[in-house]
């Protein structure tokens, strides 16, 4: 039953089911809509951001459920990053606003969602996460920067973002 309900709140979460989404809460409660329940699993507020739907984001960060912004799961992946490697940009924003850490790395690879929005070049991810600070000398395990990621995948213009 357990596996079912989580099932079902990841569907609504990715498909921005609403609807959905209300009559989990009113059935189950905030904890298992935040998926609170699966502590190794990724938070129903990583898979709304991964699909980029920011009214899902809005719903699952206000009250009642309250879903931290900063959440990480495995190792130590936060929503920021699910939306950074996607290219979400409004999401990002989203996140950011709400108290997301924008130089949060994870482990043991030490990527930060600079890193992967440099990876696959979304310009307008990586304006946003400067704009929120974050640390274009962040490395990783293996003494790369953001920039250096960029230039590795063939991201010129990245790239010349991140060079300044």
């Amino acid at each position: 039953m357990v596996n079912e309900i989580a099932d079902a709140v990841k569907h609504a979460a990715t498909t921005g089911d609403l609807a959905a989404l209300r009559q989990l809460l009113d059935t189950h409660g905030e904890a298992v809509v935040r998926g609170d329940d699966n502590p190794g699993e990724l938070t129903t507020l990583h898979w709304a951001a991964a699909t980029g739907n920011v009214e899902t984001m809005r719903f699952l960060l206000d009250p009642p459920i309250g879903s931290d912004p900063c959440a990480a799961r495995g190792n130590n992946f936060t929503p920021l990053h699910a939306a950074a490697m996607h290219g979400h940009t409004e999401v990002c924003e989203t996140l950011l606003a709400a108290g997301a850490d924008v130089n949060a790395q994870t482990n043991p690879q030490g990527y930060a969602p600079l890193h992967s929005a440099a990876f696959a070049g979304y310009v307008e991810t990586i304006r946003v996460l400067l704009d929120y600070g974050a640390n274009r000398e962040l490395l990783t395990y293996r003494g790369e920067r953001p920039v250096d990621t960029a230039r590795r995948t063939g991201q010129a213009e990245a790239v010349r973002m991140l060079e300044v």
